[in-house]
């Protein structure tokens, strides 16, 4: 029987394929509406939020990590590693507007869908108009499930990605995931 030396080399970086995800679930919805055949759009509109979310997570680990290597604290809540590449980084970050804003409002969005919990709503009252229900019956995270706010994020995440990287000098294609391996048959004696 052939022995074989087998060397491998890889580099993966999942914030590429969580993108991607979320780059799909985007055009699925902007497709939806267009054709205006929506059908489950909210449920594309969910998952591109969601991968939004996590993809943006994965590019600010993957910039700290470039920095810092094992020191980056990947555990830490997302405000947390923001401000930290901004003091390394010596970026400005306002919470109060694009792109961090966004940035912040999708981080709510997605902790509420990770951690749902249940929402109890228990209300009468006396109206003079007939009362819309069904407004009423949504949850509040259902305010973030829009076309506009699918667009907003990709576009934020596309700004925040684009600033990290150039504050931090790294470029582009070392970005990506690669890797290859070698095989060499070890011959008999």
């Amino acid at each position: 029987m052939e022995k074989y030396k087998v060397r491998i080399e890889a580099e993966r970086f999942i914030h590429n394929d969580l993108s991607n995800c979320a780059n799909w679930y985007a055009t699925q919805v902007e497709k939806k509406f267009e054709s205006e055949d929506t059908t489950a759009v909210a449920l594309d509109m969910m998952s591109a939020l969601i991968f939004t979310a996590f993809s943006i997570e994965a590019k600010i680990n993957f910039v700290g990590w470039k920095l810092l290597e094992e020191g980056w604290p990947e555990r830490a809540n997302l405000k947390s590693k923001i401000k930290l590449l901004a003091k390394i980084l010596e970026m400005e970050v306002n919470w109060g507007e694009r792109p961090f804003q966004t940035i912040y409002q999708l981080k709510k969005f997605r902790d509420t869908i990770a951690h749902g919990k249940p929402e109890i709503i228990d209300v009468t009252k006396v109206v003079d108009v007939e009362p819309e229900v069904w407004a009423t019956l949504k949850g509040q995270w259902e305010a973030s499930v829009n076309k506009q706010f699918v667009v907003q994020c990709r576009e934020d995440e596309k700004d925040i990605w684009e600033m990290l990287l150039g504050a931090a000098g790294i470029e582009a294609h070392k970005t990506l995931t690669r890797g290859g391996h070698y095989l060499t048959v070890i011959p008999n004696d």
